[in-house]
């Protein structure tokens, strides 16, 4: 048995609130189920604070102004 762990590699997008943008680009074939979405730091629930399709990830309310958002694109 080997203690390695895998190497696991992810794409990390950031962007900033401006209180009216809700859309934000994403790889094509990333869905809901291996993205992580933060707010200033906090996670964001999947289908109720934003949902993805094709290669825009779209949230429910807009970023408010100056709001850090973080984006980790998980391998599937």
């Amino acid at each position: 048995a080997s203690n390695v762990a895998p190497s696991l590699t992810h794409v990390s997008r950031t962007g900033t609130g401006d209180c009216s943008t809700t859309t934000f680009a994403v790889t094509s074939g990333v869905t809901v189920a291996n993205t992580m979405v933060f707010i200033n730091g906090i996670h964001q629930r999947p289908t109720t604070d934003y949902t993805i399709s094709g290669t825009t990830l779209t949230f429910g309310t807009a970023p408010a102004a100056s709001d850090r958002i973080d984006v980790r694109e998980l391998p599937a």
